[in-house]
């Protein structure tokens, strides 16, 4: 019986190494640098929900000016109340823009709303343009990223999604987000996408025409949904909407990277998706190559026998775990780092299933607030 289990193991692994591989492979066709045609910018609106002051948040809506250097955008900047720390960064953007089509929206409580969600659907009411697009607050954008938004939209797609980019960051906090952010979630969205699995909407930067958001519902029946983004990917998919995934990255650096808040901000992540989706979140363990590699090396160890194939299995998931982070560095990344950091990151499987257990927790705090969780990603504010 334990051998029939160590060959199980053991394929497992190979299928999830092979998956990495082909996942990568994917993302990186799709990312990589390439020249393209420039563009007229369709106008658009630009919401960007913020509560708190992010520690670059000033260069983020700076970033947006310089990537809309026609002024196709009216930005919409949507914050709770004038006493938020990230009210007068705002306001001294938007003074810097004096002919730009720049608004501060006072959205007031958000009562029993996610904050984020209650920002969104104050802007929408004040938007001017048939496209729309929601952008976070650490969020860069780039001429590239406008771009391929505009061209999706010029080509008939309703919904446009990006995948996020955790900039490069000092430190391990950093490479935890990279690992977490960079060297799981993107290539495996990716290859979700292209397969029709799952079709995740990285809330990072997601737009949609308004007759499409319409046709989802509106953003009201998901304002009490942990993740906006895992809610409208669901409905995207019920609507049959034309949904492009783009061919540019969003990138961004999270506040707060040091060890601890990286690993305190990706437990949450993990109640988040585990309460949001959880059929996929059970599968995790069997998905990773390195942790079906371990099991396989430990049925080994205990009969004694298989030790050179368990061994070889492990072998390809941590050495494909670093080789295939430094591959997607180079194609679409900030460049290759430091060696250590691919040492690093080659353990990722290992450290993913601390994060998978911490998972099941139904309290969560973000941003101030405490959510108690519920199948389907509800949230019920709790204080």
């Amino acid at each position: 019986m334990l051998g029939l289990l160590f060959w199980a193991c053991a394929a497992a692994s190979a299928a999830a190494t092979a998956g990495l591989w082909i996942s990568a492979a994917f993302a990186m066709g799709l990312l990589r640098r390439r020249p393209r045609p420039a563009v007229v910018l369709s106008p658009m609106t630009m919401i960007k929900p913020i509560k708190g002051s992010e520690d670059e948040l000033d260069a983020n809506l700076e970033s947006l000016a310089a990537a809309d250097p026609e002024r196709r955008l009216q930005i919409l900047i949507a914050i709770e109340s004038p006493a938020d720390p990230a009210w007068p960064v705002a306001a001294a953007f938007a003074a810097r823009h004096p002919g730009r089509r720049i608004e501060l929206i006072e959205t007031g409580p958000a009562g029993g709303r996610m904050g984020k969600t209650h920002n969104m659907i104050a802007a929408l009411a004040r938007a001017e343009h048939e496209r729309l697009v929601f952008s976070d607050a650490d969020v860069q954008a780039t001429p590239e990223l406008l771009a391929e938004t505009s061209r999706a939209f010029d080509a008939g797609f309703e919904a446009v999604f990006a995948l996020p980019l955790h900039r490069r960051t000092p430190g391990l906090g950093g490479l935890l987000f990279e690992g977490a952010m960079n060297h799981s979630y993107l290539p495996a969205a990716a290859l979700a996408w292209r397969l029709g699995i799952l079709r995740p909407c990285a809330g990072a930067w997601m737009g949609f025409t308004k007759p499409a958001l319409e046709r989802a519902g509106g953003l009201e029946p998901l304002s009490r949904e942990i993740a906006e983004d895992f809610a409208l990917s669901r409905r995207v998919a019920a609507c049959g909407l034309k949904a492009a995934l783009l061919p540019a990255v969003v990138p961004l650096r999270e506040s707060g990277t040091s060890p601890r808040e990286a690993l305190v901000h990706l437990a949450k992540w993990a109640s988040i998706i585990r309460w949001s989706v959880p059929w996929l979140y059970s599968a995790v363990p069997l998905a990773t190559p390195g942790t079906t590699a371990l099991a396989a090396c430990a049925l080994a160890w205990t009969l004694g026998a298989h030790q050179a194939a368990a061994a070889a299995v492990a072998a390809a998931a941590f050495g494909s775990r670093a080789i295939v982070a430094a591959l997607q560095d180079a194609a679409f990344g900030d460049g290759l780092g430091a060696p250590w950091r691919y040492a690093a990151l080659a353990l990722t499987d290992v450290g993913a299933m601390a994060f998978w257990a911490s998972g099941f927790r139904r309290r969560i705090q973000w941003r101030g607030v405490r959510y108690r969780l519920s199948h389907g990603g509800r949230a019920e504010v709790l204080s």
